[in-house]
């Protein structure tokens, strides 16, 4: 089957599923061990993975470091580094969920190039993408990459979603991430060619904890209730285009600065000079 190019470019809202309010969560006390038990289980078991190959690459590395050639070693420690990549994804997203949870989210928005922060996250994710020899392909058709908008916290949104994709694209793909603008907002958009999502999950996996039919893939089933919660607190919106057996689009949207916010900052930054 022929997969249509994206065409949320065109029409945003038209194709895409807009993420709308999320549903309060139903609580289910600690002393019945349903569903609180199911979740704490599905940590340990994400931390687990990560962490023993870490602990064996390092093992191998450093008690036969003497008789390893360097290509050997350069393995092993390449190992480490993605576990390692791989581990403090899974800290930020449990550190921002708890956060979430109390109500403290910070965010600190500022004058920034949202294109630079596309390219560190794929540079945070960089030895995720190595290991399945992927690649990402970065494209621009905005008038002006400027947004108004936490830049820590915009290279954890494209983290995670650079992270979604890899997991459910195959082997030596490529990711495609497009800038462009929409009205006073610059829409940045993370395409996959895997399985795609069924149009009854494009909403759910927005959730926290929740995850769709290809779950075996692993995950937490919190880095898209994440990016959702951290564009909704710039003032973005955040969406899913996707159609069965033609991968996924992920978008949002930061907004631009205005003229008064970027003379204001201006003004900040001559006061500290």
């Amino acid at each position: 089957m022929a997969c249509a190019a994206p065409s949320i470019d065109s029409a945003p809202l038209r194709f895409a599923t807009l993420v709308g309010p999320a549903r309060r969560a139903r609580r289910t006390p600690a002393r019945s061990g349903g569903r609180d038990t199911g979740l704490l289980a599905t940590v340990v078991h994400e931390l687990r993975n990560p962490l023993a190959s870490l602990r064996l690459s390092l093992e191998l590395a450093t008690s036969d470091f003497q008789s390893l050639d360097q290509q050997t070693l350069l393995a092993l420690l390449q190992r480490a580094h993605r576990s390692a990549c791989w581990l403090q994804t899974l800290t930020e997203n449990l550190s921002s969920r708890a956060c979430l949870e109390r109500g403290r989210l910070d965010v600190r928005p500022t004058n920034v190039d949202v294109l630079e922060c596309v390219e560190s996250a794929a540079l945070f994710v960089h030895a995720l993408l190595d290991q399945r020899q992927q690649r990402v392909r970065v494209t621009s058709s905005a008038a002006s990459t400027q947004v108004l908008a936490d830049p820590a916290r915009v290279v954890q949104i494209v983290a995670n979603l650079l992270s979604n994709a890899s997991r459910y694209s195959v082997e030596g793909d490529t990711i495609e991430v497009h800038l462009s603008t929409v009205g006073q907002q610059v829409r940045i958009r993370v395409s996959d060619h895997g399985p795609g999502i069924a149009p009854n999950e494009q909403q759910r996996i927005f959730g926290r904890w929740e995850r769709g039919q290809q779950a075996a893939r692993g995950g937490l089933g919190l880095g898209l209730s994440i990016v959702r919660a951290l564009v909704e607190e710039h003032g973005g919106r955040v969406g899913v285009e996707s159609t069965l057996g033609c991968g996924a689009t992920f978008w949002f949207t930061l907004p631009r600065p205005t003229t008064a916010s970027s003379c204001a900052e201006e003004e900040a930054g001559a006061c500290a000079r």
